[in-house]
């Protein structure tokens, strides 16, 4: 009896495999469970929220470097031909030292200024819909990530984490200034790359689409260098670290890493100076260990504190809370905090909270060397919390639901995320306020940061570009007299802007002092300093003496296209009564144009050289030129004017 009792009960198991424990705890399904679950619909609700959230971004003017990127490079991009050598740079040695290499960004620029022209609304409207585009791929990544690390379908949390990315009040810069698309266009690439690596686990061709995702980016902004941690670090922590298939992708990964490298090593060069170099460091000593942690430590606190409390934005950050030694305990606990929970995380596997403060701290990288070696143009910046920020919502939104069901009070949870989202929109909407106009900005960033110098310089060169003549004067001539923060080449910045307001108010005798001013700050503005010397006379009529100070600023610094155009003004000038001028006229006026090749004031002169020596056909090139890259009314009639005497000596 017993055999057969035994039979049967191996029959019974046989035929009946026990249940394997489900991998996360199982929630009823709910009417708003199942409303998520609905991917699509999710997927385009999430796009339409970050679209809407920054709809007052549209209609806000340029400001700052914006001013560069649309007005002054606008006109030169509308001719520049869409191709793939934009994502391989030439080996000349001007590319390869060239600070920057960003062919996506430039690429994205242009196809804006073909499609848009001049129109601030559409360069805008490419920042926002990347943004949109970028919401969505997070919404998509975490459903992955929750998959492979066997947590749960993740709806709920995918939804909340996208939902606070899609307004999170850090991105109104990134959003905001067209300058930023940079940080918006490697997060989405680095988004799709991480997809696409997630999926090469399932086949194996996906690597190629990561590999090319991961690429783009790195022609985006340079900050994707710190992507290849967050792809080991996915690897280590969903335990494929030493797979055969992950060698290989690491293999792709390392070729891309290799090629960039080679077409950019003397710009890498270049900066692998700088960080060897004191004079370029904040404090301005010797490179010490000390120092280097302090700094380290210090800016990790900084960001990962606007991370955790994004509503005090700042658009100008122009340094760093000092490194005393209570910052510095502060950030040496919050770095065992965070390498504990990564650890208990780990071997929990659990995976979600660890991966999150890897992909956070990793790339927070970037940010933290520039803030302790110069690389870039901008030390601090919120925009650089674009792409760590994507981990953090993510994080912020796993945790607040799952402690709404580790405490059974779903409610709850939904309350704290709703709240928090309402929050993050009403400082993301208020937020884009300040992007107005140059004004506004600069306006609103004095308040912020009262001790810097070039926020100060900009907002009273903005008050000039607007009429408010006086009250530049009154700003520039201050930061020259009060304790403003500023070096002596910031000084000297200042000196020559008060300059220009005397200029513009006709008041020549306090201009030169200015200039003189200026020369004393900084002995390198001497091109500069000759060329507004020169230009001083050219607005009193007194053309002669204009021309020795020009041609200084010129031998000076070859490369200066409005130097060379009011030498052409000169020489345009003497032709009335010396026919020979016309050609050193020409000479001057043609080298202006090859420079800066929309600069329509020398193309508009140009053209009439042309024609006063008969040279009518160069004439017309020149006048259709104007016509197809100026949207300036004035200019457009000037041309016009001009077209009609070409045409009527024929």
């Amino acid at each position: 009896m017993s055999t057969k009792k035994t039979a049967k009960t191996r029959r019974k198991q046989t035929a009946t495999p026990a249940r394997k424990p489900p991998a996360a705890e199982h929630v009823p399904d709910s009417p708003a469970l199942r409303l998520i679950r609905q991917r699509v619909l999710v997927a385009v609700f999430l796009f339409v929220i970050s679209f809407s959230v920054f709809i007052p971004t549209l209609d806000n003017g340029l400001v700052w470097d914006d001013l560069t990127f649309v007005e002054n490079w606008g006109p030169k991009l509308k001719d520049v031909p869409l191709g793939l050598n934009l994502l391989f740079p030439s080996r000349t040695e001007e590319a390869k030292s060239s600070k920057y290499y960003r062919p996506v960004f430039s690429s994205s620029l242009i196809m804006d200024a073909k499609i848009w022209e001049n129109s601030n609304f559409g360069f805008h409207f490419t920042n926002l819909f990347l943004h949109s585009v970028s919401t969505v791929l997070l919404y998509f990544l975490i459903l992955l990530l929750f998959k492979e690390f066997n947590r749960g379908p993740g709806e709920s949390e995918a939804f909340l984490g996208s939902m606070l990315f899609a307004v999170y009040p850090i991105h109104v810069e990134s959003v905001s200034f067209i300058s930023a698309r940079g940080d918006i266009l490697a997060a989405m690439f680095l988004l799709l790359c991480m997809i696409f690596y997630i999926l090469s686990y399932r086949n194996i061709f996906f690597i190629l689409l990561a590999g090319a995702s991961f690429y783009l980016s790195f022609l985006s902004k340079e900050v994707a260098f710190s992507f290849p941690v967050v792809i080991l670090g996915f690897d280590l922590i969903s335990r494929r670290l030493r797979s055969r298939a992950s060698i290989i992708k690491y293999i792709v990964i390392g070729i891309l890493v290799i090629v960039y490298f080679y077409l950019r090593w003397g710009s890498i060069g270049n900066s692998l100076n700088i960080l060897n170099s004191a004079v370029y460091r904040e404090t301005g000593s010797s490179p010490g260990v000390l120092e280097f942690i302090t700094m380290f430590l210090g800016s990790y606190l900084f960001y990962i504190w606007k991370l955790i409390f994004p509503y005090d934005l700042n658009h100008f950050i122009g340094a760093l809370p000092p490194g005393d030694a209570l910052n510095v305990i502060i950030a040496v606990l919050l770095v065992a905090g965070v390498i504990s929970v990564f650890i208990i995380s780990f071997r929990k596997k659990e995976n979600i909270t660890a991966f999150s403060l890897l992909w956070i701290f990793a790339t927070l990288g970037p940010a933290v060397l520039i803030a302790i070696y110069p690389l870039a143009a901008t030390r601090f910046a919120e925009r650089f919390l674009y792409i760590p920020s994507a981990a953090f919502c993510m994080l912020l939104g796993y945790l607040i639901v799952r402690g709404g069901r580790l405490t059974g009070k779903r409610w709850a949870a939904a309350a704290a995320g709703g709240l928090l989202c309402a929050s993050y929109i009403v400082v993301t909407v208020k937020g884009q306020e300040m992007w107005q106009d140059e004004i506004t900005f600069w306006e609103a960033v004095i308040k912020k940061s009262p001790d810097q110098l070039v926020p100060r310089v900009n907002y009273g060169e903005a008050l000039r570009k607007y009429g408010k003549v006086d009250e530049a004067v009154q700003q520039h001539a201050a930061l020259l007299d009060l304790n403003i923060k500023g070096s002596q080449r910031g000084k000297s910045y200042a000196a020559v802007s008060l300059a220009l307001d005397y200029i513009e108010k006709g008041d020549y005798r306090k201009a030169e002092e200015s200039l003189n001013t200026a020369l004393q700050y900084d002995p390198g503005i001497e091109a500069k300093y000759n060329y507004y010397r020169g230009y001083i006379y050219m607005k009193q009529d007194d053309i002669h003496s204009a021309r020795p100070y020009l041609e200084k600023a010129l031998e000076l610094q070859p490369v200066y296209p409005q130097a060379l155009y009011l030498l052409g003004v000169f020489y345009w000038s003497e032709a009335e009564k010396d026919y020979d001028m016309y050609g050193p006229c020409i000479k001057s006026l043609e080298r202006a144009v090859k420079q800066d090749q929309g600069f329509i004031a020398a193309r508009l002169l140009l053209a009439q050289a042309y024609n006063a020596v008969g040279n009518k056909e160069k004439a017309r090139k020149q006048i259709k030129a104007v016509l197809r890259i100026s949207s300036d009314p004035n200019y457009r009639q000037q041309a016009q004017s001009i077209l009609g005497v070409i045409n009527s000596n024929q």
